[in-house]
C-alpha cells in the first residue's frame, strides 16, 4: 500500500519528535510520527484513522489500518499515571473506527493540575522514520485535518504493538 494520511487527533501545535518530552518518544524508539501540544481544556480525540483498535487504555489508543499499520494516540507524558483520571475512552478493543471518529474525551486540567506535559505524538509503527511526513500547515493543526502522510507502507513488517 502506498499513501496513508493520518489525521490530526486533537487541534494544537505542532511538534516535532525530537522536541517531545520523553526520552524514549524524542528518540523515535516507538516509531516515527510527530506530536501535536493541544490547546488545553476539555478536547474531544479523534482516530487519526479508519481501522480497528487493538489496545485501549485511557491516556494512549492503538489503532491497526486495513493494511496492517499500527498507529499510537499517545495523549500527554505520563499520563498513565493518573489512572484514567481526566479520560473518557470512547472505543473498546476490536471496534471498527474510522478517521475523524470520537475515541476519546480529554480533560487536560486533570494532567495540568497533575503537572504532566499534554504533548501529544501520533506515532506510526513498523514503518521506516523518513516514510513518515508532517503534511500539516504548521505550526498549527485542526483535530481531525491532515497531519501526517505515510509515503510507503509495507504491510508484511508486523508493527509492535505493546507498550501503551
Amino acid at each position: 500500500m502506498t499513501g496513508l494520511v493520518l489525521v490530526a487527533p486533537v487541534s494544537g501545535d505542532v511538534v516535532p519528535m525530537v522536541n517531545v518530552p520523553d526520552p524514549v518518544f524524542s528518540a523515535g524508539l516507538v516509531g516515527p510520527g510527530a506530536a501535536i501540544e493541544p490547546f488545553q481544556g476539555g478536547l474531544t480525540v479523534v482516530a487519526p484513522c479508519d481501522g480497528t483498535i487493538v489496545k485501549s487504555k485511557p491516556h494512549g489508543i492503538v489503532i491497526r489500518t486495513d493494511a496492517g499499520v499500527g498507529v499510537l494516540v499517545h495523549l500527554g507524558i505520563d499520563t498513565i499515571r493518573l489512572d484514567g483520571a481526566g479520560f473518557t475512552t470512547l472505543v473498546r478493543e476490536g471496534q471498527y473506527v474510522t478517521a475523524g471518529q470520537p475515541i476519546v474525551l480529554w480533560n487536560t486540567s486533570v494532567a495540568v493540575e497533575a503537572g504532566y506535559a499534554l504533548c501529544s505524538p501520533l506515532i506510526v509503527m513498523g514503518v521506516k522514520p523518513e516514510a513518515v511526513s508532517v503534511i500539516a500547515q504548521a505550526p498549527k493543526v485542526e483535530g481531525g485535518k491532515p497531519f501526517l502522510s505515510v509515503a510507503t507502507v509495507d504491510s508484511s513488517q508486523e508493527p509492535a504493538l505493546g507498550g501503551v
